[in-house]
């Protein structure tokens, strides 16, 4: 059975690889991956799947299933780019078109990589091997927003048993460190504008509002739990200074380890934004982007996907993948290991230093970091919440290479990434038929994510009413 599945990611490599090829040279943004999400379409249309597309008012969202019946297994993939990390595939820094975006997460192999699963199982299924039905989800705009979160409110997870979600990276490795809670927004402040020299006394500053804002906040982190992270950007200060700006904006991230911290700096930082405007006579709109919450694994899951990689084994990488990643190498600071050291516990050093001296990945590793933070965000998070999820990544990046990076980019458009890629297909696609094969690890998992859930229920971080957030993205 496992053996037909990794069999039938080989004889689709060339297709998987050419679809990853090509969403790494459309790299679009989130909610504009339209070239992106039709050609997973196309191909899912062209394996048999039925494929619903435009789901929660994205157009860009989609989900695909094959089969019928109990259990419903769901597979992650995502698509957009980030932006100005437009880059060459090579090793060294080239841009292809200056301020472009590029494949900087490696999210053209992620949503490839799902595609050469879906399509393993299904294949399984055809051959009676297996039954229930296998599922793509076909999930936009990561970097930006929550959209698996609005595919949660419109419950497209309600009937999956099992999700499986996996990620480009610098290791083969079970990912049992939870993440970030996040709050995205913007605090839009409006006063009235006048000459900033000859008639200052009847202007109102909303730069002054944003300004005073921003004080506020950060006298607020010495009262912070200290795992909380509160980062802006000024997106708006006005247009000259010598006209009195009557309209400013900041844009806010809100990020704890716990969902429910989240939610109280966010109501603090709120009372911050609202003493502003009775400071500078201004008035505040806030415009609420998105949330997510923070991972939380089920370890049955965990267990049959490290269970998988032990079978499917490590990427196999040649001498010329080693020599890009050397050359490429010497872009890297050299203490951009320093961070993994920290997530080492004494009986592995030895092991971890032979792998950290190694520019590739080749092996695969014992899980870590359980009950470490990882300092990012992802509304991944938001349907581990909803139903039993586990999450891995494979080598597809150099060692040490920096998240979102153009260093990524390059492998990401390579037979670096391609080869890790195809890896985490197999990986997948051999999780998925362990669970189809078995009902019975289903419903433990099934509880177990119900136990750990007991006194911690999902409710949607997404405000009643809210859209996806098209246009204000773009400004």
């Amino acid at each position: 059975m496992f053996k037909q599945a990794i069999k039938s990611v080989k004889i689709n490599q060339d297709i998987l690889i050419d679809v990853s090829d090509q969403i790494w040279g459309f790299a679009e943004l989130g909610l504009e991956e339209f070239k992106s999400s039709q050609l997973l379409i196309k191909t899912l249309d062209e394996a048999g799947f039925s494929v619903n597309s435009n789901v929660a008012d994205m157009p860009t969202a989609f989900y695909a299933d094959y089969g019928k019946g109990k259990p419903v297994i769901g597979i992650l993939g995502e698509y957009d780019a980030l932006p100005g990390l437009s880059q060459k595939a090579e090793p060294y820094r080239e841009v292809i078109n200056e301020g472009a975006p590029g494949h900087g997460c490696g999210h053209n192999l992620l949503g490839a990589g799902s595609l050469g699963a879906v399509i393993a199982v299904k294949e399984a299924i055809d051959l009676g091997v297996v039954k229930g039905t296998i599922r793509f989800y076909g999930c936009p705009a990561e970097e930006i927003f929550n959209a698996k979160g609005y595919m949660i409110r419109e419950g497209l997870f309600n009937d999956v048993d099992i999700a499986l979600a996996w990620h480009p990276g610098n290791f083969n490795m079970l990912n049992l460190m939870t993440c970030l809670a996040m709050n995205s927004v913007k605090f839009k402040f409006h006063g009235r504008t006048a000459h900033a020299a000859g008639d200052p006394q009847n202007g109102r500053s909303a730069l002054d509002g944003v300004e005073l804002m921003n004080i506020g906040a950060n006298f607020m982190r010495e009262h912070m739990i200290s795992d909380a992270r509160l980062h802006y950007v000024i997106t708006h200060g006005g247009d000259a200074p010598n006209v009195v700006p009557a309209e400013a904006e900041v844009h806010y991230f809100v990020r704890a380890p716990e969902r429910h911290q989240v939610e109280e700096l966010y109501a603090r930082l709120v009372n911050i934004a609202k003493g502003a405007t009775l400071m500078t006579e201004t008035t505040m709109d806030i415009d609420f982007l998105s949330g997510t919450y923070n991972t939380m694994y089920t370890p049955i899951v965990s267990e049959v996907i490290s269970n998988s990689m032990r079978t499917v084994g490590a990427p196999r990488f040649n001498k010329e993948d080693i020599a890009f990643a050397n050359e490429l190498k010497k872009s890297i600071p050299k203490d951009s290991l320093d961070g993994y050291y920290r997530l080492i516990p004494p009986n592995m050093m030895e092991l971890a230093k032979a792998i950290l001296s190694q520019p590739l990945n080749k092996v695969i590793i014992p899980p870590i970091g359980e009950g470490n933070v990882l300092p990012g965000s992802t509304d991944v998070a938001d349907v581990s919440w909803k139903v039993p999820l586990g999450e891995f990544g494979t080598a597809c990046e150099i060692m040490g290479s920096p998240g979102h990076s153009w260093q990524n980019v390059a492998t990401s458009g390579m037979s670096i990434g391609h080869k890790g890629m195809l890896t985490a297909a197999k990986v997948l696609a051999v999780s998925s038929l362990e669970f189809m094969n078995n009902p019975e690890l289903v419903e433990k998992a099934c509880k177990e994510h119900e136990y750990m859930h007991r006194d911690k229920i999902y409710t949607s971080p997404l405000p009643d009413g809210l859209k996806p957030p098209f246009r204000r993205l773009k400004k």
